[in-house]
């Protein structure tokens, strides 16, 4: 199984700090977030990272790209209109969350 990390929230302050974190212990994460044009800056930094045009108000969107197995780390915010719905997309695909 290849299960992969995906970083929701890449492009925000706190999701910035994850992804240097990650990247820093050899982690090297699907980015995700709902503008391209502002994924592909944080992914080209990061040595080319795969990245993911999703967004967290259609967590629909979000669980047809997670797969069982799969880490979803949420940076996403405010947590109390965008965490349970982003949880239980990842709950739906079998994929771990955190945020």
């Amino acid at each position: 199984m290849n299960s992969r990390v995906v970083l929701l929230g890449a492009t925000g302050y706190t999701g910035a700090l994850v992804l240097e974190a990650l990247r820093r212990r050899g982690v090297r994460p699907t980015v995700a977030g709902r503008n391209p044009t502002a994924l592909s800056a944080p992914a080209e930094r990061s040595g080319g990272l795969d990245h993911l045009v999703v967004d967290a108000a259609t967590p629909d969107g979000l669980r047809k790209h997670l797969r069982r197995g799969d880490v979803l780390i949420s940076t996403v915010g405010p947590f109390e209109r965008f965490g349970f719905p982003v949880a239980q997309a990842a709950a739906d695909a079998g994929a771990h969350y955190l945020d």
